[in-house]
């Protein structure tokens, strides 16, 4: 393949990549507010919830606050609100589920394949399929400088406080302290910035 011909591609690679994040702009325009600087990779996708899954009536929501990225294949669902402080970001495939509202502060690290969800189905009764029982619903905080790790599982109600690290793979179903490192399945204290591990 000669020289030419591998520039023309790299060319049209960058012109489809353009085009690309402005077809995601305009097809989900109603769904964003996007800040100053922000950057919304290939693949990044909105699924709103209507119907059933939305008895509320809401749309959702984003709101980049300015110089977010947004990495390839990041899904945004649900009915809720989710706000992204200034300088966060999220590395690619990564999925936040919202039904009320997830709050995410400034100077936020989001690993690759990170799951935040403010929603679980509800299964208290065995004589109802779980499909019917309908949802519980809390939101997610997660404050300024926290770092989450590749594959984590946030679920709702949950506040991560200021500075906390969050190892990779963890499920974190409780509140973490600030500036603390938890880590495993359920997610606990593995060690703390403070005070060292």
């Amino acid at each position: 393949m000669s020289t030419y011909t591998v520039k023309f591609w790299r060319l049209l690679d960058r012109s489809m990549l353009k085009f690309s994040k402005g077809w995601i702009i305009l097809r989900y325009w109603p769904f964003f507010k996007l800040g100053p600087g922000c950057e919304l990779g290939w693949g990044v996708r909105v699924k709103p919830f209507w119907g059933l899954m939305n008895k509320r009536n809401t749309i959702l929501q984003v709101e980049l606050c300015g110089d977010n990225r947004i990495g390839e294949g990041t899904i945004f669902k649900g009915s809720g609100k989710i706000r992204i402080g200034r300088r966060s970001y999220c590395s690619e495939n990564c999925i936040f589920g919202v039904n009320e509202q997830i709050e995410i502060g400034e100077d936020v690290m989001i690993g690759p394949a990170v799951s935040i969800r403010d929603t679980d189905h509800v299964f208290s009764s065995t004589g109802i399929p779980m499909m019917e029982q309908g949802v519980d619903v809390s939101p997610v905080t997660i404050e300024d400088d926290v770092w989450i790790g590749h594959g984590a599982v946030i679920l709702r109600g949950v506040t991560l406080g200021k500075g906390s690290i969050i190892a990779a793979s963890a499920v974190v179903t409780k509140d973490v302290s600030p500036y603390s490192i938890v880590g495993g399945i359920p997610a606990k204290i593995i060690g703390s910035r403070s005070y060292g591990i």
